[in-house]
């Protein structure tokens, strides 16, 4: 029991200080009282609670008595306390209030005297319109109109001073109360900044409010800075907070959004947002290392640094560590990490680019929902610019890995790269995903057209900003293509070096094809048209990278890459001809060589063909270019820009930036002016074939490479010749120095007896049986209709072929009229023999008479088109190799040095046989009357040549067969020792 007092106490002391609210109401009541005094105030706070019945010892009730005591007084002291200190806050209020009080009552004044003016001068205008209205009998219509316009604008001018005088007196009575609740936002924890930032957007409306207020404007204005800084700070760790949430959360970036548009710092956010943006994928970009961890740890240092310092100083710090692929310091720092194959970067790019297009896909969504519609396609076209901007050192460092920009570094090897994929042909596939990205990503920056402000005609408002988004989507356009610039402008330079070494490894093989003859048609056949896909690919790159620009130097490589090809071709075919000529395709027949010349023949009509189509699709190119690079579509000067982009026009677009951003406008014939080039390229490529016969032909496009085409065709026929006439020159080389040409006969019945048995000599039966065998030695050639189309491309000027023969031939016989710069026409005039029957009197008659006789026989057959075309080309290689073959044997005969008369019997026989061979061929134009003139001349007795040779000496005849005939004359007199 002892224990337990000391328990109750406190009990006690808990229930005494606890206040009772009854007794608190009464209390209040008693101090609101009239009736109050202090006694009874201490009487009623001290009185034991009315439902305390518990009977207590005189020690506990004192005791009660004084914990009630002490409870009132600390209550007492409290309640005084805050007395006080709510009398001090009302006199600090007094104190702060009483002068804004006075300057409102000021401001509340000067407003109202404006007011009195104005109702004062309304009143007097409408006591002047009242007394107006009496006096109106000499008042006009003018007079009376002006008094109402003087009231109207009496009222708007009382409206305006009322509005002001409402703003001033609302910015001033909520000043102070502004001003004061913004460091209590601050101050809380987490601070209260959408408040804070509504309250500074009102203080600033109150200020400009009260500029024209001149009592403490430097003070609002230093109060207002104040602020501002002290919410950016606070603001700048929320908005990068909210930047690195907002793939997953807006909300935070949406509420910083509009406060950062309440602070009129909206540009600053927007370039906050647009740094972030592309940060996965400017990480993707620079994963593509090789696997160096060294390198990305390289990259983050950088990146951290450059944020530091200015913005001139991180875009070279990027452009230091921004390529750590193909830098060869880097390779050489970390040797561990192999570098990227070209085939590598040429797979990435597009895994690249597809990175960036989700990015926008995801931004045109984004930034509608943060930024709002019409801020939208600004910020995709700048969050496009931010993802290429600190790339495009290192994008162009990448390139010239795959194939080094002219004149800026060391060659590459090859084809350009490791792996050999490399080169323009890279260049041109990167820039062809590079344009197809762009055509994408144009596509995924829409609503393009602003929206009109209220009371703005929409036409006008979209004219008023259609060339600045133009401008944006151009900069950026510009931007992700520069590294493609450079290559742009020496796309010909670019190409040289690739397509010589392509070139230099395929004259190689041509010149190890030209060792054997027999397989040689087979391999040139395959070597022959390498040339042409090259340049095909060669002009499509053209085509993807310049656009047309700087035609004329892509024309002269690709002309010049074909003439080569061609040259390695005809040399070849002429190491085969002499090869050939000098005794290497046996000493017999072979019907096989035979076939493998006119393969190698149909190998140059091939070459031709190919050309020509090549140069028929250069041409179409190039209309197409031409039409291209005029496309008005890409001008914004409408006012409207266009709904999408296609690759051919961003294409050109690209390409006239980098290689003629101003062009010279020039007359293109019709009265129009156009830009230079289109007028260069619609010249080298002609009217449209659609147009029928064109008035103008342009120029060939490739002069070389058609040269050096007949060139090569030249030789092929030179081969062919070679080989079908070889077996006759062999026979015939020997033919002037044959002994039996001396003999002299004996008896006239000895020499009757001689004559009657007089045969051919074996050198003329092998030239005549292989004039024969030769027809069929081409038939089968000729019967193959895709092989003999080939082959007539180039049959032009075939009898080429016969021409020195006869210029030996009349050199022999001691003509002097064919050493002038006449000498081609009158060889052929020779050698065609069709005016040669005046010469020869009636010696002609019957060669006459026998080609009438072949034309007749010809013509009562009727061969169909392909056995016609057949015959044809058998008869054109008939005709040159029996005119060779007869330029020789006459050659041959001129240089016999004595003629007996058993040998001119010899002679005379062999002749005819040869003669009897080509009249058997039935080639038109065969057996040559030159052929059957000596002949007659060797056998002619001695004293009607001599009287042949004196008529010939009368005749006044300077052309040159006639002096032919005269000199073959007098040789053969000559050789046969007759006087004349």
């Amino acid at each position: 029991m002892a224990s337990a007092s000391p328990l109750r106490a406190p009990a006690s002391s808990a229930a005494g200080a606890a206040i009772d609210p009854a007794l608190e109401e009464q209390l209040t009541a008693l101090l609101a009282s009239p009736d109050f005094s202090v006694p009874a105030y201490l009487n009623l706070a001290l009185a034991p609670p009315p439902d305390d019945t518990e009977k207590a010892s005189p020690e506990e009730e004192e005791q009660r008595l004084e914990q009630r005591m002490a409870s009132l007084a600390l209550q007492l002291q409290m309640r005084t306390q805050g007395c006080h200190d709510e009398m001090g806050r009302i006199g600090a209020e007094l104190q702060a209030v009483v002068p804004r009080c006075a300057a409102d009552v000021g401001r509340l004044k000067v407003g109202l005297e404006g007011m009195e003016l104005d109702v004062r001068g309304l009143l007097e205008g409408m006591d002047d319109g009242q007394s107006a209205q009496n006096d109106g009998a000499g008042d006009d219509a003018a007079g009376v109109g002006e008094d109402p316009l003087a009231t109207l604008h009496s009222l708007l001018n009382l409206r305006t001073h009322l509005t002001t005088a409402r703003a001033i007196l609302s910015a001033a009575s909520s000043w102070d109360e502004t001003i004061n609740s913004i460091p209590m936002l601050l101050s809380t924890t987490p601070p209260n900044l959408v408040e804070a930032v509504a309250a500074l957007s009102q203080l600033e409306q109150g200020a400009r409010a009260l500029r024209g207020m001149p009592e403490g404007r430097d003070e609002r204005e230093a109060a207002l800075s104040k602020l501002r800084t002290q919410l950016e700070v606070l603001l700048k760790p929320q908005l990068l907070h909210a930047l690195k949430r907002m793939d997953t959360r807006l909300g935070p970036l949406q509420q910083c959004v509009s406060m950062y548009n309440s602070l009129g710092k909206t540009e600053a956010l927007r370039e906050e947002y647009v740094k972030m943006r592309p940060a996965e994928v400017h990480a993707l970009w620079f994963s593509f290392s090789g696997g160096n961890p060294s390198s990305h740890a390289a990259v983050e240092k950088e990146e951290g640094k450059g944020e530091e310092g200015s913005k001139g100083e991180k875009e070279g710090e990027d452009e230091e560590v921004e390529d750590f692929v193909f830098d060869e310091d880097t390779e050489a720092a970390a040797p561990a990490a192999a570098p990227a194959s070209a085939q590598q970067f040429l797979e990435f790019l597009p895994a690249f680019y597809e990175a960036a297009l989700e990015l926008l896909a995801k931004e045109r969504t984004q930034a509608r929902q943060v930024f709002g519609p019409e801020l939208a396609p600004s910020i995709a076209a700048r969050v496009l610019i931010e993802c290429f901007r600190p790339l495009v050192s290192s994008f162009a460092r990448r390139l010239a890995h795959l194939c080094p920009v002219p004149g800026r570094g060391a060659r590459a090897s090859g084809m350009g790269g490791a792996d050999g994929m490399g080169g323009t042909e890279a260049i041109a596939t990167t820039y062809e995903s590079t344009i197809q990205f762009l055509s994408l990503a144009y596509d995924q920056m829409e609503a393009w057209e602003p929206a009109a402000d209220e009371g703005q005609d929409a036409k006008t408002a979209g004219a008023s900003t259609a060339n600045g988004a133009w401008e944006a989507v151009r900069e950026a356009f510009l931007l992700v293509a520069a590294p493609y610039a450079p290559y742009q402008r020496q796309w010909a330079a670019a190409e040289q070096d690739p397509l010589g070494e392509a070139a230099a490894m395929v004259a190689k093989d041509v010149r190890g094809a030209a060792a054997s003859f027999d397989d040689a048609a087979e391999r040139m056949g395959d070597l022959a048209p390498f040339v042409f896909p090259l340049a095909e690919a060669a002009v499509q790159r053209f085509a993807r990278l310049t656009g047309g620009h700087n035609v004329p130097a892509t024309l002269a490589s690709l002309d010049g890459l074909i003439a080569t090809h061609a040259s390695e071709l005809a040399i070849a075919v002429g190491t085969l001809s002499t090869h050939a000529a000098a005794g290497g395709a046996g000493a017999e027949f072979d019907e096989r060589r035979v076939h493998c010349a006119l393969e190698i023949l149909r190998i140059a009509g091939v070459f031709k063909r190919n050309l020509l189509s090549f140069e028929r699709s250069v041409r179409d190119r190039l209309r197409a270019l031409s039409v291209e690079m005029e496309d008005a579509a890409l001008e914004a000067k409408s006012g409207r820009i266009p709904d999408e982009l296609s690759p051919v026009q961003i294409r050109s677009m690209l390409a006239k930036e980098a290689c003629d951003p101003y062009p010279t406008l020039i007359d293109d014939g019709t009265g129009a002016k156009c830009p230079a080039p289109a007028v260069e390229l619609r010249r080298l490529a002609g009217p449209p074939p659609a147009q029928g016969e064109p008035s103008y032909r342009p120029p060939p496009l490739f002069p070389q490479s058609l040269d050096a085409a007949a060139r090569l065709a030249k030789s092929c026929r030179a081969c062919v010749f070679e080989v079908c006439s070889a077996v006759p020159e062999r026979h015939l080389r020997g033919l002037s120095a044959l002994p039996v040409w001396r003999q002299e006969g004996g008896s006239d019945g000895d020499d009757d007896a001689a004559s009657y048995g007089t045969l051919p000599q074996p050198y003329i039966t092998q030239v005549g049986e292989h004039m024969l065998a030769l027809v069929q030695a081409l038939e089968p050639f000729a019967s193959d209709r895709e092989a003999l189309g080939l082959a007539n491309e180039v049959m032009d000027g075939v009898r080429e072929v016969a021409v020195q023969p006869w210029k030996e031939f009349v050199a022999a016989a001691g003509c002097t009229n064919f050493a002038d710069r006449d000498e081609r026409s009158k060889l052929e005039g020779l050698m065609r023999g069709n005016d040669l029957s005046k010469y020869f009197g009636d010696d002609g008659e019957e060669e006459d008479d026998a080609e009438d006789n072949a034309d007749e026989h010809e013509e009562e057959e009727e061969p169909d088109a392909d056995a016609k075309a057949s015959a044809a080309f058998c008869n054109q290689w008939l005709d040159a190799v029996g005119l060779a073959v007869t330029g020789r044997l006459l050659e041959r005969t001129m240089r016999i040095p004595r003629l007996g008369r058993t040998g001119a019997e010899h002679l005379a026989t062999d002749l005819e046989y040869v003669r009897n061979v080509f009249a058997a061929l039935g080639v038109a134009g065969h057996p040559h009357p030159v052929l059957g003139y000596v002949a007659g001349l060797v056998a002619l007795d001695d004293d009607a040549l001599r009287s042949k040779i004196r008529r010939r000496r009368k005749e006044a005849d300077a052309s040159g067969e006639a002096e032919a005939i005269r000199r073959v004359e007098l040789r053969i007199a000559y050789v046969r020792s007759i006087s004349v």
